[in-house]
């Protein structure tokens, strides 16, 4: 047994940040899968953009010229990622049905260019969930303050989202508050809630980096402690008189550690302290394989314990701390459209060859 599988038997469920067609056509997606537990995937800009420069995507490009069907880079992409979402979906509906719609699920990021206006996001989200027609969708948007209300809006159009960036209790208390009026107004009109959930993801390797040199003393990584602040409100909120009055099937915001950026050798740290029940591992290709060979017992770090002295040292540092995240947001959003505009300039490459 190994370290993937070991995590999904701690309860914790595994993700893949990066797939790409090949992925599929080779059957590694399947094998991660139905072998080591795999449960979910992303789709990433930077990994198409490489498969797109390997060739991997050259039989679509020409099907789009021979059929007339490319216009523009940005439609060549939209065509691409849907059908790369619709074949893992497929992989992973039947995960999807036996978890009862907890897990299973495929995500993409909103192209960066619709996140400026909320009407824009609420469109273009709406537009890629009706391309891909598939219930274990799930919609990538960062929970900046912009765009907390799009997040609200998604959920009371039954669109699944996974709120990104999320770095404070702060914040994590109103993606929380934004996903209970969404489901509460479905409820108000007779729907059922049980089919619609929001996940919100923590990034850990960036954070580090960037703060952990700021801080003297630090008996641990920055990101960890913060983990260990998000993952006791969580499980307050989840106690909370208001989320105990929601229909039985209800499913709460799940925290996503998202561990694609940190150094594969040194990523077993971060495994162990981050290994707790009814929380998401989103790991790299690059982890996920090296650790596909290591059979590691999670031992937890994260508890209510430690998350209190952590919430001790947050309050000496929040007024700094809420300006350090904020610049660290804008900066992960600049990168991310940097990567998105390079993924368009591969395709029209290959659109002009």
């Amino acid at each position: 047994m190994n370290l993937l599988q070991l995590l999904h038997q701690y309860g914790q469920s595994v993700w893949l940040d990066g797939f790409e067609r090949g992925w599929i056509s080779r059957g590694e997606l399947q094998r991660y899968i139905e072998e080591d537990g795999l449960t979910g995937v992303r789709s990433n800009f930077q990994s198409l953009q490489t498969a797109i420069e390997r060739q991997e995507y050259d039989r679509d490009f020409s099907t789009l010229a021979q059929q007339g069907m490319s216009r523009t880079a940005r439609s060549d992409y939209d065509y691409l990622i849907v059908r790369d979402l619709q074949l893992a979906a497929d992989l992973l509906k039947q995960t999807h049905v036996q978890t009862q719609g907890h897990d299973g699920y495929i995500q993409v990021d909103l192209p960066l260019d619709a996140l400026f206006e909320v009407e824009t996001a609420i469109a273009e989200a709406q537009k890629i969930w009706q391309s891909v027609g598939w219930s274990n969708l799930m919609l990538r948007i960062p929970a900046t303050q912009l765009m907390l209300p799009a997040i609200e809006q998604l959920i009371i159009d039954r669109i699944n989202v996974n709120a990104t960036l999320v770095f404070s209790p702060n914040v994590y208390e109103q993606i929380f508050d934004g996903y209970l009026r969404g489901l509460e107004r479905l409820m108000q009109q007779g729907e059922l809630v049980s089919d619609v959930v929001c996940f919100t993801s923590f990034s850990i390797g960036r954070l580090d980096a960037m703060i952990d040199p700021l801080i003297a003393n630090l008996e641990s990584s920055f990101s960890l402690m913060q983990a260990r602040i998000l993952y006791q409100h969580h499980r307050n909120l989840c106690q909370s008189d208001r989320w105990r009055s929601l229909p039985k099937g209800a499913k709460s915001p799940r925290l996503v550690w998202d561990c694609t950026d940190i150094p594969p050798e040194s990523a077993w740290r971060y495994l162990q302290t981050l290994a707790v029940p009814e929380t998401v591992m989103m790991l790299s290709p690059s982890i996920l394989e090296m650790y596909r060979e290591v059979s590691l017992l999670p031992t937890s770090l994260i508890d209510a314990r430690t998350a209190e002295q952590s919430l001790i040292r947050e309050s000496q540092m929040e007024i700094s701390l809420n300006q350090l995240v904020e610049q660290f947001v804008n900066e992960e959003i600049t990168r991310s459209l940097n990567a998105f505009h390079q993924l368009l300039d591969a395709i029209e490459h290959k659109r002009i060859r």
